[in-house]
């Protein structure tokens, strides 16, 4: 080592001792000024500068203090606030070497320890917004004392947010999704808003990460996401507010008949654009959206009476309406005849039997029955083959009557047929009606479902019996009676007897002689007869007396 590093280092021992007794002892004091222009000087830009742009900061060292204690030959450097490092560093000066493995500090010192002029140069990368403080600080050739420093404050942009990934980016609108967002200069995020709504709240997680809550919707549908930092606001892309399933509360009537065809509203939130109504797994024959919280649908028929689902389908998705229950009807049926139940009946009479059936309830009826058991009527009478009926079908089999058919709400059927009396049986013709569909179906309460007759011979017709004379129908012998020129004892001539079959008239004789009664005395022809005898003798008589007393 020569004389003068010896010297010089002797000289840096001495100061140091110095400096340490002023210190402790306060023997001596030494006046360093701090930022003294004449010891280090700092230039660079004062900004504001993009991130990710290196800039230039020049540090001059004249060491042109006569005192050489107040010069320096160690630089140290500092970087604070905004994220920066320092990527070079240059002297003007052999002899100088810097040290910046720390990136945001670093020192510079002459390797002999000699405080000549020197000029340093960094390079200086800010990687994220803010200010970016430079301190120098300028140490004696002991390196303990500052003897010098001075400060540069570079204000840099912070960039733009940048966010390339959000996840989920749909949710409903009611909000609360919990929104992952990804890219960069996330750091210092002030803001993260869904249309102009602000996130319910968010988390910076790190520069690359956000995590935010998705505030309520105004309406269904995308909107734009975006970040806020102090170097500007940067588009996130679109979150969609989904459109919320429909809600149905109310189901109004809630039953009807198996028919269908009954008017039903439905009441409840987020009904616009319903594309479905379904009452189990049929549409609803008809359907009106009459606003967001009322449809009006049209049952259709229902396949089987009971409950079954309804729902109502949206852009939103299907949502429960509730039951509504189909109901079938029930119905009655009853059975009269003519003649009527209880008459008696004879060989060749025709008896017509009528079967009413009815529906009943609220609903229609489908596939009703009626049967009816004719072993007790044909045995006495025989089957005309008429049966007919106003509605289902209906035949007469194997001595059994059938019948099947559907019944409207409100609707009525008859079946008719006929038997004619032959009079061949136990002469007792017995007729019923009943159904095998008992859950539905009952004798009417104030109809006989039953009816009875009997049957008897035809009647003979009675023969006419041939008249025979009596007293009451032969005339008395004719009175006497004398002529002109006759004597008073010579009897008239006798009425010859007439027979009753050329005396008694066609009718008399049909009824075995007799005249039928009128109402009037009726005489016969001998009676009539002998009248006139009597009467013709008298005549005679009287006109023989005139003569006398003439």
């Amino acid at each position: 080592m020569s004389r003068s590093v010896l010297a010089t280092t002797s000289a840096r021992r001495t100061a140091a001792l110095l400096t340490t007794a002023t210190a402790t002892l306060g023997l001596l004091t030494v006046a360093s000024p701090a930022h003294a222009d004449s010891v280090v000087q700092i230039a660079g830009p004062a900004g504001p500068l993009p991130t990710n742009t290196a800039y230039t900061v020049t540090v001059n060292v004249p060491n042109n203090n006569p005192n050489f204690r107040l010069n320096s030959s160690d630089i140290e450097f500092a970087l604070t606030g905004a994220a920066a490092t320092v990527t070079s560093a240059r002297t003007s000066q052999s002899g100088w070497t810097c040290n910046f493995a720390a990136g945001s500090s670093g020192t510079c010192w002459h390797l002999a320890g000699f405080t000549t002029p020197v000029s340093i140069t960094l390079t200086v990368m800010p990687t994220a917004g803010g200010t970016v403080t430079t301190d120098v600080k300028a140490m004696d050739f002991s390196g303990a004392k500052q003897v010098g420093g001075d400060t540069l404050n570079t204000r840099i942009a912070s960039p733009a947010p940048a966010v390339t990934g959000l996840a989920p980016d749909h949710g409903p609108l009611a909000g609360g999704t919990k929104v992952t967002l990804t890219g960069t200069n996330l750091t210092g995020t002030t803001a993260v808003a869904f249309g102009t709504t602000p996130a319910t709240e968010f988390t910076v997680d790190s520069d690359t990460q956000i995590t935010a809550t998705a505030p309520a919707g105004s309406a269904a549908g995308p909107v734009d996401v975006t970040v806020t930092t102090p170097g500007g606001t940067g588009a996130a892309g679109k979150y969609t507010y989904d459109t919320p399933a429909p809600a149905v509360t109310g189901l109004a009537p809630d039953h009807g008949p198996l028919a269908g065809g009954t008017k039903v509203t439905l009441t409840g939130t987020h009904l616009n654009g319903a594309t479905a109504v379904n009452f189990g797994t049929t549409p609803a024959t008809a359907f009106t959206v009459d606003s967001d919280t009322q449809i009006t649908a049209t049952t259709p028929a229902g396949s089987a009476a009971g409950p079954v689902d309804v729902t109502v389908t949206t852009p939103g998705g299907t949502g429960a309406a509730g039951k509504y229950t189909y109901e079938e009807g029930s119905y009655v049926f009853s059975q009269t005849s003519d003649p009527t139940s209880g008459s008696t009946v004879k060989t060749g009479d025709k008896v017509t039997y009528t079967v009413t059936v009815a529906q009943r309830g609220t609903g229609e009826v489908r596939g009703a029955t009626v049967t009816g058991d004719l072993s007790k009527v044909l045995d006495d009478a025989a089957y005309n083959g008429d049966v007919k009926a106003t509605s289902g079908t209906a035949e007469v089999k194997d001595g059994k009557l059938t019948w099947t058919g559907d019944l409207p709400q409100g609707g009525t059927a008859t079946i008719t047929y006929s038997v004619t009396v032959n009079g061949n049986g136990d002469k007792q013709l017995h007729s019923a009606v009943t159904t095998t569909d008992g859950k539905r179906g009952t004798c009417a309460a104030e109809k006989d479902c039953g009816t009875d007759h009997t049957a008897t011979a035809a009647s003979t017709p009675t023969p006419t019996p041939t008249p025979t004379p009596t007293d009451a129908q032969t005339p008395d012998p004719a009175p006497s009676t004398t002529t002109p020129g006759t004597p008073e004892s010579s009897s008239a001539p006798t009425t010859p007897r007439t027979s009753s079959d050329t005396q008694t008239p066609p009718a008399a004789r049909a009824s075995g002689g007799l005249l039928a009664s009128t109402g009037s005395t009726t005489l016969t022809t001998a009676t009539i007869s002998g009248a006139l005898l009597i009467l013709g003798g008298l005549t005679v008589a009287l006109s023989r007396r005139r003569r006398r007393h003439g």
